[in-house]
């Protein structure tokens, strides 16, 4: 049986020949077909007149930079494969990669950087290592790929104080490669420096503040600075925070994810798929009995065998009109169910992901589990007939504070049907409010007045809401209407207007929130906040806030519209009721 590795690294040898005739076709028409060149002989200086070329980029790192084969232990010329090809076609210079492992993305970002180094002078580059281990690693790679290179790139180079490489260039100046860890309290040494060319790698893993870290090499770079920032997932932390940034495209980040099925080498060869009463099974050779053959491939896998066979056919390893119990689907799936059963499941989709959620394993004790948080509804206008509560979460409304939120539920079907965030002074939040309100039905208004809320509260009261702005019971007043110790019309004199998300209260409201969205109670119809809910943990002293650099304000928002409209007592100017216990979603 011929090697799984032959097709492996004949698709390698292919794309890398099919580059290199896209060289040649762009450099014929440029120059009218008259003009041939030699790769392996061809100058620096034209290299570098050429070096905004992608093309041009990527034949130098693939005929001149040596790189250790793992497996073979030998030094080998880096020719692209599935992914870093991919990888480096999307490549916008400040990007956040999501990766398996050993997939070759911390290898392509360091030839990247190195050979802009070598071709352009100047620059100044600095690789942010998350152990020393690694970081001693990530160094001997660079000088392999300088040691190696032919002597007409070569320039000059000395070691530098810290272990790093100095490349001598009289026309650009100096290039520097050093290779850094980020230690607690030495978080801002970055910020001396003048920075061109940046990878982070792991940052989840770096023993440092990771987010101060982050901050000061930033501020370090220089405009235009080519920064990296990859890491497999590792919790939801400030790696999380700029993937998510770059996939909503926010302060010039783009995100990449590229699934384990990148790897050619996940497979298990010869295993192959066949049916037996209407069922399907695998049969993996590699493996020394055959118990596998009495597990069904389950619906999930066979989801999951579906996109492998996208993934096969769009790089042209399976022609169009496969099937997904095609024998090469087959071999990634006998290496993905050995590869959880050797790790167990969790492991195995925070190291080898399937999409791009999963995998990040949550930090802290959440308040409400990853698997309960998906949008199970869609927004609504409001509905003939169905009563409305608004949760808002008030504040200062200044440029650089949180924002405020708004939650608003229909009442009669337990859903989330509009959600807002926005920065408005706390008066002009209640006008927003108002007309919210008036949209929905006049809807009741549960805002908080903790600090910023009562600003908010009281212009509401002014505006004309006093009747359908909630007014609280402490615990004695509630017990005291409770034993008719007092009349209704004696405790709403007793009460205040909105809702105080004091040690006592905050804590409920994340309790019966979690319920909710856990039994299906409360249906959510925005990924916003499934998001964000992601970040708002527990902590010992009983309370619960977003991870540090995130943000709870519409989880905030929806936990206490929640609590009073389906689980407290509360009382509204000209309206009085106990409202259900969590339960029947419907009323």
């Amino acid at each position: 049986m011929a090697s799984r590795k032959q097709p492996q690294t004949r698709a390698i040898f292919d794309r890398a020949r099919a580059a290199a005739e896209r060289m040649r076709a762009k450099l014929a028409e440029q120059t009218g077909g008259q003009y041939e060149v030699d790769f392996r002989t061809a100058p620096l200086s034209w290299w570098r007149e050429r070096w905004a070329d992608r093309t041009i980029r990527r034949q130098f790192i693939e005929n001149f930079i040596y790189i250790r084969d793992l497996e073979t232990n030998q030094l080998v010329l880096l020719k692209y494969n599935d992914m870093q090809d991919d990888l480096d076609e999307h490549l916008t210079g400040k990007d956040v990669v999501l990766k398996m492992r050993k997939g070759g993305s911390s290898t392509l970002h360091l030839a990247r950087k190195f050979a802009n180094a070598v071709v352009l002078g100047g620059r100044t580059v600095r690789i942010f290592a998350h152990n020393p281990k690694t970081e001693a690693k990530l160094r001997r790679d660079v000088r392999v790929m300088y040691r190696y290179l032919p002597s007409h790139l070569k320039p000059k180079a000395k070691k530098t104080a810290s272990g790093g490489l100095e490349l001598l260039d009289d026309e650009r100046g100096e290039s520097t490669i050093e290779t850094i860890g980020v230690q607690p309290g030495f978080e801002d040494n970055p910020r001396g420096d003048t920075i061109t060319d940046v990878l982070i790698t792991e940052m989840p893993y770096m023993r440092g503040d990771t987010r101060a870290a982050l901050t000061a090499i930033l501020e370090a770079c220089a405009p235009g600075a080519d920064i990296t920032d990859e890491s497999t997932a590792g919790g939801i932390e400030v790696f999380h925070s700029v993937y998510q940034d770059g996939k909503n495209k926010r302060g010039g980040w783009t995100a990449h994810f590229y699934e384990w099925w990148w790897r050619r080498d996940c497979r298990r060869e010869g295993a192959y798929i066949f049916t037996e009463d209407k069922q399907y099974f695998i049969f993996d050779p590699s493996e020394p009995d055959a118990k596998r053959n009495e597990q069904p491939i389950t619906s999930a896998e066979r989801k999951v065998c579906a996109r492998i066979l996208q993934f096969l056919i769009k790089r042209k390893y399976l022609k169009r009109g496969a099937k997904w119990y095609a024998p090469e689907v087959a071999e990634y799936l006998a290496w993905r169910r050995a590869k959880i059963e050797e790790r167990g499941e969790k492991t195995f989709l925070v190291e080898y992901p399937e999409n791009d959620k999963d995998c990040f394993e949550q930090t802290g004790r959440p308040v409400i589990r990853a698997d309960y948080l998906k949008v199970t509804c869609d927004p609504s206008e409001p509905l003939e007939g169905h009563e409305y509560w608004i949760g808002v979460d008030t504040s200062a409304g200044t440029e650089r504070g949180n924002p405020a939120a708004i939650q608003v539920i229909d009442f009669y079907d337990g859903r989330q049907v509009y959600e807002e965030r926005l920065k408005l002074s706390p008066d002009l939040l209640a006008y927003h409010v108002a007309s919210i309100c008036d949209r929905y039905s006049r809807a009741k208004i549960v805002p908080e007045r903790n600090n910023t809320g009562y600003a908010t509260v009281l212009k509401l009261i002014e505006l004309g809401y006093e009747d359908v702005v909630y007014k609280h019971f402490d615990a004695p007043t509630r017990r005291a209407l409770e034993d008719g110790r007092i009349t209704p019309e004696e405790a709403a004199a007793k009460s205040q207007f909105g809702f105080p998300t004091d040690r006592a209260n905050k804590p409920l409201a994340g309790i019966a929130l979690e319920e909710a969205v856990r039994k299906g109670e409360l249906g959510l119809s925005s990924q916003l906040f499934c998001d964000q809910a992601l970040t708002v943990v527990w902590h010992d002293d009983g309370g619960f806030s977003a991870l540090s650099g995130y943000e709870d304000d519409l989880f905030m928002a929806l936990a206490i519209v929640w609590l009073v409209a389906r689980t407290m007592m509360g009382t509204f100017t000209g309206f009085m009721d106990v409202v259900p216990e969590a339960g029947d979603a419907r009323v």
